[in-house]
Protein backbone atom coordinates (compact mmCIF):
# COMPACT_ATOMS: atom_id res chain seq x y z
CA UNK A 1 0.00 0.00 0.00
CA UNK A 2 3.03 2.49 0.96
CA UNK A 3 4.48 1.98 -2.64
CA UNK A 4 1.08 2.64 -3.93
CA UNK A 5 1.00 5.75 -1.87
CA UNK A 6 4.43 6.98 -3.12
CA UNK A 7 4.18 6.54 -6.61
CA UNK A 8 0.94 8.60 -6.81
CA UNK A 9 2.43 11.06 -4.82
CA UNK A 10 5.29 11.26 -7.51
CA UNK A 11 2.88 11.29 -10.37
CA UNK A 12 0.54 13.98 -8.58
CA UNK A 13 4.30 16.73 -8.16
CA UNK A 14 5.33 15.56 -12.12
CA UNK A 15 1.67 16.85 -13.02
CA UNK A 16 2.04 19.98 -11.35
CA UNK A 17 5.88 20.85 -12.76
CA UNK A 18 4.49 19.95 -16.35
CA UNK A 19 1.27 21.95 -15.82
CA UNK A 20 -1.16 19.70 -16.22
CA UNK A 21 -4.60 20.17 -14.33
CA UNK A 22 -4.62 18.01 -10.93
CA UNK A 23 -7.90 17.17 -9.60
CA UNK A 24 -8.44 16.71 -6.17
CA UNK A 25 -11.19 14.74 -4.09
CA UNK A 26 -10.84 10.82 -4.92
CA UNK A 27 -13.59 9.16 -6.47
CA UNK A 28 -16.44 9.60 -4.51
CA UNK A 29 -19.53 11.10 -5.74
CA UNK A 30 -19.40 14.79 -4.07
CA UNK A 31 -16.29 13.77 -2.93
CA UNK A 32 -14.23 17.15 -4.08
CA UNK A 33 -13.75 19.79 -6.37
CA UNK A 34 -11.55 20.78 -9.85
CA UNK A 35 -8.55 22.71 -9.02
CA UNK A 36 -8.18 26.11 -11.54
CA UNK A 37 -8.08 25.56 -14.71
CA UNK A 38 -5.16 26.79 -16.88
CA UNK A 39 -5.22 30.17 -18.22
CA UNK A 40 -6.70 30.82 -21.88
CA UNK A 41 -4.15 33.21 -23.88
CA UNK A 42 -5.78 35.76 -25.72
CA UNK A 43 -4.08 37.97 -28.01
CA UNK A 44 -4.94 41.21 -27.04
CA UNK A 45 -4.15 45.33 -29.05
CA UNK A 46 -4.55 48.31 -26.95
CA UNK A 47 -3.25 51.58 -27.84
CA UNK A 48 -0.39 53.61 -25.83
CA UNK A 49 -2.76 56.22 -24.55
CA UNK A 50 -5.57 56.94 -21.85
CA UNK A 51 -8.27 55.42 -24.10
CA UNK A 52 -6.66 52.88 -25.79
CA UNK A 53 -5.09 51.13 -22.92
CA UNK A 54 -7.70 52.34 -19.29
CA UNK A 55 -9.95 49.43 -20.08
CA UNK A 56 -7.31 46.30 -19.93
CA UNK A 57 -5.18 47.82 -16.76
CA UNK A 58 -8.21 48.46 -15.21
CA UNK A 59 -8.83 44.84 -16.05
CA UNK A 60 -5.81 43.92 -14.79
CA UNK A 61 -5.81 45.96 -11.73
CA UNK A 62 -9.05 44.38 -10.83
CA UNK A 63 -7.49 40.65 -11.45
CA UNK A 64 -10.84 40.41 -13.73
CA UNK A 65 -8.89 38.49 -16.18
CA UNK A 66 -7.63 35.06 -13.40
CA UNK A 67 -11.11 34.91 -12.22
CA UNK A 68 -12.48 34.72 -15.40
CA UNK A 69 -9.50 32.54 -16.54
CA UNK A 70 -7.98 34.77 -19.11
CA UNK A 71 -4.04 34.95 -19.41
CA UNK A 72 -3.87 38.07 -21.62
CA UNK A 73 -0.89 38.30 -24.36
CA UNK A 74 -0.83 41.92 -24.24
CA UNK A 75 0.19 44.32 -27.64
CA UNK A 76 0.91 47.99 -27.48
CA UNK A 77 0.53 49.23 -31.10
CA UNK A 78 0.81 53.38 -31.63
CA UNK A 79 -1.78 53.30 -34.77
CA UNK A 80 -4.72 51.64 -35.36
CA UNK A 81 -3.72 50.48 -39.07
CA UNK A 82 -0.64 48.83 -37.93
CA UNK A 83 -3.05 46.77 -35.60
CA UNK A 84 -6.05 46.14 -38.30
CA UNK A 85 -3.30 44.66 -40.64
CA UNK A 86 -2.18 42.48 -37.74
CA UNK A 87 -5.63 41.83 -37.26
CA UNK A 88 -6.46 40.85 -40.47
CA UNK A 89 -3.58 39.22 -41.70
CA UNK A 90 -3.80 35.38 -42.88
CA UNK A 91 -1.68 34.63 -40.12
CA UNK A 92 -2.65 36.81 -37.74
CA UNK A 93 -1.24 37.84 -34.79
CA UNK A 94 -4.05 39.54 -32.98
CA UNK A 95 -7.22 38.17 -31.67
CA UNK A 96 -9.04 41.26 -29.96
CA UNK A 97 -7.89 44.79 -29.98
CA UNK A 98 -9.50 48.36 -29.15
CA UNK A 99 -9.60 50.82 -31.60
CA UNK A 100 -10.62 54.84 -32.63
CA UNK A 101 -12.88 56.11 -34.86
CA UNK A 102 -10.65 56.50 -37.64
CA UNK A 103 -9.58 52.24 -38.43
CA UNK A 104 -13.13 51.57 -37.37
CA UNK A 105 -14.41 50.82 -41.25
CA UNK A 106 -12.47 47.51 -40.84
CA UNK A 107 -15.43 45.58 -39.25
CA UNK A 108 -17.82 46.67 -41.65
CA UNK A 109 -15.85 45.75 -44.62
CA UNK A 110 -17.01 42.28 -45.33
CA UNK A 111 -13.97 41.43 -47.91
CA UNK A 112 -11.06 39.12 -46.65
CA UNK A 113 -10.99 38.26 -43.12
CA UNK A 114 -13.51 39.49 -40.81
CA UNK A 115 -13.67 41.01 -38.19
CA UNK A 116 -16.78 42.49 -35.56
CA UNK A 117 -17.25 45.03 -33.08
CA UNK A 118 -17.80 43.41 -29.61
CA UNK A 119 -18.15 46.39 -26.87
CA UNK A 120 -18.54 49.97 -26.58
CA UNK A 121 -15.21 51.24 -25.03
CA UNK A 122 -15.21 55.01 -23.92
CA UNK A 123 -16.00 58.50 -25.56
CA UNK A 124 -13.29 60.27 -25.78
CA UNK A 125 -11.96 63.53 -26.48
CA UNK A 126 -8.98 62.38 -27.46
CA UNK A 127 -8.61 64.46 -30.82
CA UNK A 128 -7.64 67.81 -30.48
CA UNK A 129 -6.48 70.83 -33.25
CA UNK A 130 -2.86 72.14 -32.44
CA UNK A 131 -1.07 75.03 -33.72
CA UNK A 132 1.12 77.47 -33.24
CA UNK A 133 0.38 80.61 -31.08
CA UNK A 134 -1.12 83.59 -33.65
CA UNK A 135 -2.14 81.57 -36.27
CA UNK A 136 -5.54 81.76 -35.18
CA UNK A 137 -7.27 84.69 -33.50
CA UNK A 138 -10.05 84.01 -30.92
CA UNK A 139 -13.25 85.59 -30.99
CA UNK A 140 -14.53 88.60 -29.02
CA UNK A 141 -15.24 85.77 -26.00
CA UNK A 142 -11.70 84.02 -26.15
CA UNK A 143 -13.36 81.09 -28.02
CA UNK A 144 -11.97 79.85 -31.05
CA UNK A 145 -15.46 79.79 -32.97
CA UNK A 146 -16.13 78.95 -36.51
CA UNK A 147 -15.36 82.34 -38.14
CA UNK A 148 -11.44 81.87 -36.01
CA UNK A 149 -10.83 78.26 -37.43
CA UNK A 150 -11.72 79.16 -40.88
CA UNK A 151 -9.48 81.83 -40.85
CA UNK A 152 -6.87 80.09 -39.52
CA UNK A 153 -6.98 76.96 -41.77
CA UNK A 154 -7.78 78.78 -44.93
CA UNK A 155 -4.70 78.10 -47.49
CA UNK A 156 -3.11 76.33 -44.41
CA UNK A 157 -0.97 72.60 -44.08
CA UNK A 158 -2.33 70.29 -41.33
CA UNK A 159 -0.23 67.64 -40.49
CA UNK A 160 -1.64 64.46 -39.18
CA UNK A 161 -1.84 60.43 -39.69
CA UNK A 162 -4.58 60.30 -42.33
CA UNK A 163 -5.35 56.96 -41.91
CA UNK A 164 -6.26 57.04 -37.79
CA UNK A 165 -8.67 59.08 -35.99
CA UNK A 166 -7.68 62.35 -35.82
CA UNK A 167 -7.73 62.26 -39.74
CA UNK A 168 -11.59 61.17 -39.78
CA UNK A 169 -11.95 64.01 -37.13
CA UNK A 170 -10.05 66.55 -39.46
CA UNK A 171 -12.49 66.10 -42.20
CA UNK A 172 -15.97 66.08 -40.08
CA UNK A 173 -14.46 69.07 -38.35
CA UNK A 174 -13.70 71.08 -41.55
CA UNK A 175 -17.23 69.69 -42.81
CA UNK A 176 -18.81 72.08 -39.21
CA UNK A 177 -16.89 75.13 -40.55
CA UNK A 178 -17.74 74.84 -43.58
CA UNK A 179 -21.54 74.88 -42.44
CA UNK A 180 -21.85 78.51 -42.48
CA UNK A 181 -20.48 79.19 -46.07
CA UNK A 182 -22.00 79.05 -49.54
CA UNK A 183 -20.22 76.25 -51.84
CA UNK A 184 -17.96 78.51 -53.59
CA UNK A 185 -16.47 79.96 -50.05
CA UNK A 186 -16.21 77.07 -48.46
CA UNK A 187 -12.25 75.22 -47.52
CA UNK A 188 -11.70 72.21 -49.35
CA UNK A 189 -8.82 69.26 -48.78
CA UNK A 190 -6.23 68.27 -50.72
CA UNK A 191 -4.37 65.39 -49.52
CA UNK A 192 -1.63 62.94 -51.48
CA UNK A 193 -2.37 60.49 -50.27
CA UNK A 194 -5.72 59.00 -52.42
CA UNK A 195 -7.20 56.33 -49.70
CA UNK A 196 -7.57 59.49 -47.45
CA UNK A 197 -9.85 60.90 -50.11
CA UNK A 198 -12.17 58.15 -50.64
CA UNK A 199 -15.66 59.40 -50.49
CA UNK A 200 -14.97 63.10 -50.41
CA UNK A 201 -16.33 65.80 -52.86
CA UNK A 202 -14.58 68.81 -53.26
CA UNK A 203 -17.10 71.90 -52.92
CA UNK A 204 -14.66 74.02 -54.85
CA UNK A 205 -11.24 74.52 -56.50
CA UNK A 206 -10.14 77.63 -55.38
CA UNK A 207 -6.74 78.09 -54.28
CA UNK A 208 -7.10 80.03 -51.93
CA UNK A 209 -9.57 78.17 -49.78
CA UNK A 210 -7.65 74.87 -49.91
CA UNK A 211 -6.52 72.96 -47.02
CA UNK A 212 -3.19 70.88 -47.36
CA UNK A 213 -3.52 67.62 -44.95
CA UNK A 214 0.23 66.10 -44.95
CA UNK A 215 -0.05 62.09 -44.00
CA UNK A 216 2.32 62.16 -41.01
CA UNK A 217 3.14 60.03 -38.46
CA UNK A 218 1.30 61.01 -35.19
CA UNK A 219 4.65 59.93 -32.69
CA UNK A 220 6.56 62.90 -34.76
CA UNK A 221 4.22 65.57 -33.97
CA UNK A 222 5.78 67.00 -30.72
CA UNK A 223 9.31 67.19 -32.19
CA UNK A 224 7.71 68.76 -35.64
CA UNK A 225 5.77 71.21 -34.03
CA UNK A 226 9.51 72.27 -31.79
CA UNK A 227 11.12 72.61 -34.82
CA UNK A 228 11.23 75.60 -36.84
CA UNK A 229 12.37 76.60 -40.44
CA UNK A 230 11.58 74.00 -43.50
CA UNK A 231 10.50 71.04 -41.69
CA UNK A 232 8.28 72.80 -39.07
CA UNK A 233 4.74 71.13 -38.23
CA UNK A 234 3.13 74.35 -37.26
CA UNK A 235 -0.49 73.17 -37.52
CA UNK A 236 -1.53 69.60 -36.50
CA UNK A 237 -4.38 67.19 -35.79
CA UNK A 238 -3.83 64.17 -33.23
CA UNK A 239 -4.91 62.18 -30.76
CA UNK A 240 -4.22 61.53 -26.77
CA UNK A 241 -1.63 61.33 -24.95
CA UNK A 242 0.00 63.39 -28.30
CA UNK A 243 -1.74 67.07 -27.57
CA UNK A 244 -1.26 66.47 -23.94
CA UNK A 245 2.60 66.43 -24.13
CA UNK A 246 2.58 69.32 -26.75
CA UNK A 247 0.96 71.25 -24.75
CA UNK A 248 2.85 70.19 -21.73
CA UNK A 249 6.37 70.79 -23.18
CA UNK A 250 5.54 73.13 -25.86
CA UNK A 251 4.61 76.67 -24.94
CA UNK A 252 4.24 78.51 -28.46
CA UNK A 253 1.86 75.82 -28.97
CA UNK A 254 -2.23 76.26 -27.97
CA UNK A 255 -5.01 74.08 -28.53
CA UNK A 256 -7.97 75.83 -30.89
CA UNK A 257 -10.33 72.96 -31.32
CA UNK A 258 -11.87 69.81 -29.52
CA UNK A 259 -14.42 67.40 -29.04
CA UNK A 260 -16.85 70.49 -28.35
CA UNK A 261 -16.07 72.05 -31.92
CA UNK A 262 -18.17 69.21 -32.93
CA UNK A 263 -22.02 68.54 -33.69
CA UNK A 264 -23.14 65.88 -31.43
CA UNK A 265 -23.76 63.31 -34.33
CA UNK A 266 -20.07 63.40 -35.27
CA UNK A 267 -19.06 62.40 -31.56
CA UNK A 268 -18.34 58.65 -32.13
CA UNK A 269 -17.52 55.96 -29.65
CA UNK A 270 -14.02 53.74 -29.32
CA UNK A 271 -14.81 49.77 -29.34
CA UNK A 272 -13.06 46.73 -28.99
CA UNK A 273 -13.10 44.17 -32.24
CA UNK A 274 -12.43 40.95 -32.33
CA UNK A 275 -11.46 38.79 -35.39
CA UNK A 276 -15.15 37.10 -36.32
CA UNK A 277 -13.28 33.85 -36.78
CA UNK A 278 -12.00 33.63 -33.40
CA UNK A 279 -15.14 35.02 -31.70
CA UNK A 280 -16.91 31.68 -33.89
CA UNK A 281 -14.00 29.02 -32.79
CA UNK A 282 -13.61 30.37 -29.28
CA UNK A 283 -17.03 31.26 -27.47
CA UNK A 284 -16.68 30.44 -23.55
CA UNK A 285 -13.19 32.39 -23.96
CA UNK A 286 -14.80 35.36 -25.82
CA UNK A 287 -17.57 35.55 -23.19
CA UNK A 288 -15.06 35.79 -20.29
CA UNK A 289 -12.92 37.86 -22.35
CA UNK A 290 -15.64 39.89 -22.12
CA UNK A 291 -16.89 39.88 -19.06
CA UNK A 292 -13.60 40.20 -17.69
CA UNK A 293 -13.38 43.68 -19.46
CA UNK A 294 -16.61 44.88 -18.47
CA UNK A 295 -15.69 44.75 -15.19
CA UNK A 296 -12.52 46.27 -15.97
CA UNK A 297 -14.18 49.25 -16.93
CA UNK A 298 -16.88 49.19 -14.66
CA UNK A 299 -14.12 50.08 -11.95
CA UNK A 300 -12.23 52.56 -14.31
CA UNK A 301 -15.22 54.38 -14.13
CA UNK A 302 -15.22 54.93 -10.30
CA UNK A 303 -11.89 56.13 -10.74
CA UNK A 304 -10.40 57.21 -13.80
CA UNK A 305 -7.43 59.04 -12.34
CA UNK A 306 -6.28 55.84 -11.05
CA UNK A 307 -6.93 54.19 -14.01
CA UNK A 308 -4.87 56.28 -16.10
CA UNK A 309 -1.81 56.07 -13.72
CA UNK A 310 -2.41 51.94 -14.14
CA UNK A 311 -2.48 52.83 -17.77
CA UNK A 312 0.93 54.87 -17.93
CA UNK A 313 2.37 51.82 -16.10
CA UNK A 314 0.96 49.58 -18.47
CA UNK A 315 2.72 51.74 -20.87
CA UNK A 316 6.05 52.31 -19.17
CA UNK A 317 4.73 56.32 -19.63
CA UNK A 318 5.69 59.12 -17.16
CA UNK A 319 3.16 59.72 -14.51
CA UNK A 320 1.21 62.65 -15.73
CA UNK A 321 1.04 60.94 -19.53
CA UNK A 322 -2.57 59.91 -19.51
CA UNK A 323 -5.31 62.95 -19.13
CA UNK A 324 -8.60 61.30 -17.37
CA UNK A 325 -10.49 64.68 -18.75
CA UNK A 326 -9.85 63.82 -22.48
CA UNK A 327 -12.27 60.75 -22.08
CA UNK A 328 -15.52 60.17 -20.92
CA UNK A 329 -15.68 56.68 -19.30
CA UNK A 330 -19.27 55.38 -18.99
CA UNK A 331 -20.62 54.00 -15.68
CA UNK A 332 -22.46 50.74 -15.00
CA UNK A 333 -25.74 53.32 -15.26
CA UNK A 334 -24.58 54.91 -18.60
CA UNK A 335 -24.51 51.27 -19.96
CA UNK A 336 -27.82 49.96 -18.77
CA UNK A 337 -29.95 53.33 -19.81
CA UNK A 338 -27.80 53.10 -22.95
CA UNK A 339 -28.39 50.13 -24.35
CA UNK A 340 -31.82 49.46 -23.10
CA UNK A 341 -33.19 48.89 -26.07
CA UNK A 342 -32.29 49.21 -29.76
CA UNK A 343 -33.86 53.13 -30.37
CA UNK A 344 -31.16 54.03 -26.64
CA UNK A 345 -28.03 56.55 -26.79
CA UNK A 346 -25.80 53.75 -26.94
CA UNK A 347 -26.85 52.23 -29.76
CA UNK A 348 -27.22 56.09 -31.88
CA UNK A 349 -23.66 56.52 -30.94
CA UNK A 350 -22.83 53.17 -32.67
CA UNK A 351 -24.63 54.34 -35.60
CA UNK A 352 -23.10 57.42 -36.49
CA UNK A 353 -20.15 55.36 -36.17
CA UNK A 354 -21.17 53.02 -38.45
CA UNK A 355 -22.85 55.70 -41.37
CA UNK A 356 -19.62 57.74 -40.80
CA UNK A 357 -17.24 54.71 -41.67
CA UNK A 358 -19.11 53.04 -44.43
CA UNK A 359 -17.39 55.26 -47.42
CA UNK A 360 -13.76 53.96 -46.03
CA UNK A 361 -15.02 50.75 -47.27
CA UNK A 362 -13.03 49.77 -50.88
CA UNK A 363 -14.41 50.76 -53.75
CA UNK A 364 -16.47 47.72 -54.83
CA UNK A 365 -16.91 45.92 -51.47
CA UNK A 366 -20.60 45.53 -49.83
CA UNK A 367 -20.50 46.77 -46.04
CA UNK A 368 -21.71 44.22 -43.71
CA UNK A 369 -25.42 45.69 -42.38
CA UNK A 370 -24.93 47.38 -38.91
CA UNK A 371 -26.44 43.95 -37.12
CA UNK A 372 -23.48 42.02 -38.99
CA UNK A 373 -20.85 44.34 -37.72
CA UNK A 374 -21.73 44.46 -34.59
CA UNK A 375 -21.74 41.08 -32.10
CA UNK A 376 -22.90 42.40 -29.24
CA UNK A 377 -25.20 39.94 -27.65
CA UNK A 378 -22.08 38.55 -24.50
CA UNK A 379 -21.54 42.58 -23.92
CA UNK A 380 -25.11 43.31 -23.45
CA UNK A 381 -25.33 40.20 -21.42
CA UNK A 382 -22.62 40.96 -19.23
CA UNK A 383 -24.23 44.65 -18.68
CA UNK A 384 -27.65 42.84 -17.73
CA UNK A 385 -25.44 40.21 -15.32
CA UNK A 386 -22.48 42.60 -13.81
CA UNK A 387 -23.45 45.63 -11.71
Amino acid sequence: MRKKITLALILVIAAILLGFPVWAGGGQAGGGSAAAKPLVKVNIAIHANGGGASAIASTLDGNYFTEYGIDPQITIVESGPVEMAAMRADNPALDIGYIGAGVAWNPIDSSGNSLSFIFFDNLGNSERLLAKKGIFRANSSGKFDYPSLYAGLRGKTVYTEVGTTAGGWLKNLLAAINGGYAAGDQLWIHCEDAAFLTGYTAPNSKPENRVFVVNYPIVNIPAGMATAGANTVDIAAAYEPIPSTVLRTNSNVEQVADIDSLPRDKVFPSTFVARTKWLKDNPETAKNFIYAVYKGMLRRSLDPNASMRASEKLCAKPDGSFVADAYYFPTAANFQEWFASPQSQGYAYLRSLYNERVPSIPQGVTPKPFEQAFDLAIFLQAIKEIK
